[in-house]
Formats: structure tokens, sequence, C-alpha cells
């Protein structure tokens, strides 16, 4: 046996500590240095969304469920859309409302909403407190990648936990939400969520980078390739991936158009050094 010295314990012991330091520095610390206003929110009109101000805001890589729309078309409500709503203004109410925001690289949504990472009085993440509790799934967009990474690692949490919409999902496979296989899907499953499968094909046109699973297609418009390696896409063909991003139904196909790498569970920040 071989005998340790003083010393050559205390290395040990040292080393050990840093490699443990190492490995909780390597994720990704939400927390931010740059909040820009401090204010009072108003209230959350779901899990993603809230009024500051007067102003719609959405928070930056959530996809909260969405609650019944019945406006032109009826859209039934997703899994614990209300439970989602009430969390958030839970979250608000418990810090007096109080929240810090932190803009990214853009500012407006299509809609018109403000983007903005969101901070509690004590620091705490809103987007990643919501993500870790399983009442929303990441959604990444708008170029707005300054804490990707930590979003990925909050719903790798809940999943791994099975909180919440995930726990929901095992109970309730039917509902394909928030995640469904390709082979799976039905006429029903419209609107944002994962959708995993085996790529079948890959190729490019005048337009579009194709992705195909055996229901699904996959589509990248020639606007977005900048930020794609085709290369890398093109070795996808053969696996499984899990794909995020609005379904919608065209000629009896579902197809998901996506504009961020990250949207494809190979490419997104978790998995990619």
């Amino acid at each position: 046996m071989l005998k340790i010295t003083r010393p050559l314990l205390l290395l040990t012991l040292l080393l050990t500590a840093f490699s443990s330091l190492s490995m909780a520095v390597s994720k990704q610390n939400c927390s931010s240095d740059d909040v820009q206003l401090w204010t009072k929110a108003t209230y959350a009109t779901s899990g993603s969304d809230l009024v500051i101000q007067g102003k719609r805001v959405r928070l930056i890589g959530l996809y909260s469920p969405q609650r019944e729309k019945k406006q032109k078309f009826n859209t039934p409500a997703q899994p614990l859309a209300k439970e989602a709503q009430l969390f958030l203004n839970k979250l608000l109410a418990n810090n007096d409302l109080e929240v810090g925001v932190e803009y990214d690289t853009t500012k407006i949504d299509e809609g018109g909403r403000q983007l903005v990472h969101l901070y509690l009085k004590d620091g705490t993440s809103v987007q990643q407190k919501i993500l870790e509790s399983g009442f929303a799934i990441n959604r990444p967009g708008h170029n707005n990648h300054k804490y990707a990474k930590c979003y990925f690692e909050a719903e790798q949490k809940a999943r791994e936990g099975k909180y919440q919409l995930w726990d929901s999902l095992e109970k309730h496979p039917d509902s394909h939400f928030p995640l469904v296989k390709s082979s799976e899907l039905t006429s029903q499953d419209k609107g944002y969520r994962i959708i995993q499968g085996k790529v079948l094909k890959v190729m490019k046109s005048s337009t579009n980078i194709i992705i195909n699973m055996d229901t699904t297609g996959i589509r990248v418009p020639k606007k977005h390739w900048d930020k794609f390696d085709y290369n890398k896409i093109k070795q996808l063909k053969g696996k499984t991936i899990e794909v995020r991003g609005l379904a919608y139904l065209y000629k009896g196909v579902m197809f998901v158009i996506i504009k961020e790498p990250a949207a494809i569970d190979a490419f997104n920040p978790i998995n990619t050094p």
C-alpha cells in the first residue's frame, strides 16, 4: 500500500477542491451585473408575459403554456397555463412587484413587446426560477443569447427532476406538451413545442435548408443561413434529434421553421463547446 505523506494529502485535497470549484463555475450564472432599470411590475398575463410601466413585456428565452384563446380560431389551453401565470404573479407579489430589467441584442419583438431578462430584488433571475420550476421551456430567438446556456441548464434541471410540465407530460403523454415524438403528431398538435424524431433527409434548396423527420419538416429560411453550419446539419442524418419551435400544419404535414441553431438540441449551448 502506498503511504500518503501529509504534504501529498494536502495537495490532493487542494486539487480536489479546485476541481469541484471548476465544475461549479462551468455552469453559467444567470445573475446580472448590468441591470439597466429597477421599476415596478403590474401583473403577469401568462407565465412568460407581464405588464411593466403600462407596456407589454415578454421574458427572453421562455415559452410558457398558453391559456385558451377564442379570438377568430379557438385555441385550447395548454397544460398548466393558469398555474404558470399564477407562479409568475406570486414571484412578483412576494417581491413587492419590484423588478430589475436588462435588455439584450433585440429589445422589441414582432408584436411590439419589449424583450427583457428580469431579476428580483435579491438578484434572482426570474427566467431561471421559472425554468427550474418547470413552468416553461426554453425558447431561443431574436439573437438574445446572453444567458442562453444558463436557461437551457435550468430547463434541463426541471426535466430531469420531472417538475410541473415534465411531470404533467409523464402522467398525460397524450397531451403532447411540451414534448412529442414526431411519429405521434396529430393535426391538433399545432403551436410551440419540442418535437423528437429521427432525421431521414437533409438537403438544401434555393430558399431553405431542409431537415425531414418521419412526419415533420424542419425548415431554415435562407436569410438565417449565416447562423448555421450546413456541414454539421448534414451530420444529423440518421440521428434522433429534438427540435423546438412553432409547429404548423400545411397540406397535411407538420412543419417547423427555425431561425436559431439552438432550436436543435445537438446545437444548443449545453451540447456545444
